[in-house]
């Protein structure tokens, strides 16, 4: 008789329990790879000098903004030769410059958004170097390996991304809060911090700050060089702002004569950002601040579908 000997049954794999909630781990690991950089806390040192430099600015205009709006003793003296329609333009203008609350209410919206226009480039440059540091360092296949479902890995980037956005802008918000309210308290007028307009600046700056952090992180998926990725994100930011304006005047004036050219430069990132922004008009032209917003959202989210579909499909060999 012979005997069939079986093997001995395998044990179950114990399982492990994991610890925490798996996205935020994610998030954490992501952060965590930023603060072994040099670049945050560079990037911070120069949002802070900056936005000192904008608040020097922001408060010194406001006073003589302020103090002109307060002689009451201004008359209004037209010019010579004026038309009926450069008459009542000029006797508006008038009007503005000395209107109080106005004046009052467009300083705090700049005093209190101080910093923002280098602190979206900063924030642009965060997001993309998130990206493009996983390529520099060679620590993206290290990644994508110890988590292989690429989804929650591209998430977690994602979230990291705007999380930094959103750090960038306290560390701006807190330097131009206490300098803003001290400014008003010493000139002795109300910081209009219950004016809608002021309050609308502050919440789209804060939107601003996490759509530009939503542009870098696709721009940095499409450029894997970093000097590259910085080089596009400057000229993307300062040449569509000052750039983009020069092209469109040049439009109006030779090509196309209408005042609606100058209205559709927002469909530029930089200006639309501007135009969403300011508290009042950024000059006379322009598109209403809910058209860019609409404009930077849909330009922050196709950047941002394209660096989660690249990162998803990218080969990590």
């Amino acid at each position: 008789m012979t005997a069939t000997l079986q093997p001995p049954q395998a044990a179950d794999r114990p399982v492990i329990p994991h610890v925490g909630v798996p996205g935020l781990r994610l998030v954490r690991s992501e952060i965590r790879k930023i603060a072994t950089t040099n670049a945050w806390w560079l990037f911070g040192i120069a949002s802070t000098a900056f936005t000192g430099l904008a608040l020097w600015i922001n408060m010194a205009e406001a006073a003589e903004h302020i103090s002109r709006a307060r002689d009451t003793a201004a008359v209004f003296r037209p010019g010579r030769g004026l038309s009926a329609a450069e008459l009542a333009q000029a006797q508006a203008e008038f009007a503005q410059l000395h209107d109080l609350h106005l004046q009052a209410t467009t300083a705090a919206g700049n005093i209190f958004t101080s910093g923002q226009f280098f602190g979206l480039l900063l924030v642009m440059l965060m997001g993309a170097l998130v990206i493009t540091n996983e390529f520099q360092y060679q620590t993206a296949t290290a990644t994508f390996l110890t988590t292989p479902q690429r989804t929650r890995v591209v998430f977690g980037k994602l979230l990291a991304v705007l999380g930094l956005g959103l750090f960038f802008w306290l560390l701006s918000r807190a330097l131009s809060f206490v300098a803003g309210l001290i400014f008003f308290h010493n000139i002795g007028l109300t910081n209009s911090l219950t004016e809608w307009p002021v309050q609308r600046a502050i919440i789209f700056n804060l939107v601003a700050y996490l759509l530009w952090a939503l542009l870098g992180f696709g721009l940095g998926t499409l450029i894997h060089s970093q000097i590259g990725v910085v080089v596009t994100a400057m000229l993307i930011y300062l040449g569509g702002f000052i750039g983009g304006i020069g092209v469109f005047n040049l439009i109006r004036a030779y090509l196309i004569h209408g005042d609606w050219v100058l209205t559709s430069a927002v469909v530029m990132p930089s200006i639309a950002s501007q135009v969403m922004v300011s508290p009042e008009k950024l000059y006379p032209e322009a598109a209403s601040w809910w058209v860019g917003v609409l404009v930077l959202t849909g330009w922050s989210v196709v950047a941002g579908a394209i660096g989660i579909v690249l990162n998803r499909r990218r080969d990590i060999t």
